[in-house]
């Protein structure tokens, strides 16, 4: 019952917001209800994707665990994912976007949107970049990598992360509905169905039921996500693939163990 009167907090401010600026669509709302969450999810990065990063206001969207759609999350962590989706605020975001696009193409041989280095790749992602950061370059630690993955890619993260997946598409696809009743669209739907229409979109999966039947592909995908985060938002910069030990034998091995666990995660769900 807390966890529903939360929500409904939540849904009564930003209610409140977006009445008062009736000039901004649902997806612009989005973009400047970040500065209601944390301060540590404004970032150079960030400002790409949306055009803008405004300041940190207050936290009134902080500090509170709602359940939606039969999951409780991190509601900072749901808007924070949820705004990562809202690319293009103004030109200037959107030519980096597409340049984005080409450089992951050119680094990568896929061409991935800032979505696909934001939310939940990005949450599979940074444990590795902490890692790195702790560890080094130089050998691979499972246990110390899956402790960075159990802290900093939980379930109640990816949770937030796939349902703002959906209220994202949600909002593209109908851009006149108000941003609370997209968020309540998606707490009615079942969130095993979320999660299969988040692998089948961004991954491309098959199911028979709720058996996924291209797993190979799937992690294949994510490993290449994941890969190429890596080499936009650290290897590049820090010549790391000069590194021979690293680049054959320990990156390999970090990029598969997170995606293994971001898929363990959505196969539990999906059922």
């Amino acid at each position: 019952m807390s966890e529903n009167l939360a929500l409904a907090k939540m849904l009564q401010f930003i209610e409140s917001y977006q009445q008062q600026r009736p000039h901004l669509a649902s997806i612009e709302v989005v973009r400047s209800l970040r500065a209601y969450t944390r301060p540590g999810y404004a970032s150079k990065f960030w400002e790409l994707v949306a055009g803008g990063n405004p300041e940190f206001v207050s936290g009134e969207l902080d500090n509170q665990t709602v359940q939606l759609a039969g999951r409780e999350i991190d509601f900072a962590h749901f808007m924070a994912a949820l705004s990562d989706q809202a690319w293009g605020g103004n030109v200037f975001s959107t030519l980096s976007d597409g340049a984005l696009w080409l450089t992951s193409k050119l680094v990568t041989g896929h061409g991935y949107d800032s979505r696909e280095y934001t939310a939940a790749i990005g949450d599979t992602a940074q444990p590795v970049e902490i890692y790195l950061d702790k560890v080094g370059t130089g050998r691979y630690d499972a246990a110390a990598l899956q402790d960075l993955l159990g802290k900093f890619a939980s379930d109640q993260d990816y949770d937030s992360d796939i349902l703002a997946f959906v209220v994202g598409r949600i909002l593209y696809q109908q851009p006149q509905q108000p941003l609370t009743a997209a968020i309540l669209q998606a707490d009615a739907l079942e969130f095993a169905d979320s999660v299969r229409r988040y692998l089948t979109q961004m991954f491309g999966a098959q199911f028979d039921g709720s058996r996924l039947q291209n797993r190979a592909s799937v992690r294949q995908r994510l490993c290449d996500r994941i890969r190429a985060y890596l080499l936009i938002k650290r290897d590049l910069l820090r010549a790391d693939l000069l590194n021979q030990t690293y680049w054959r034998r320990v990156r390999p091995q970090l990029v598969e163990q997170a995606a293994d666990h971001f898929l363990q995660y959505l196969q539990r769900a999906v059922q």
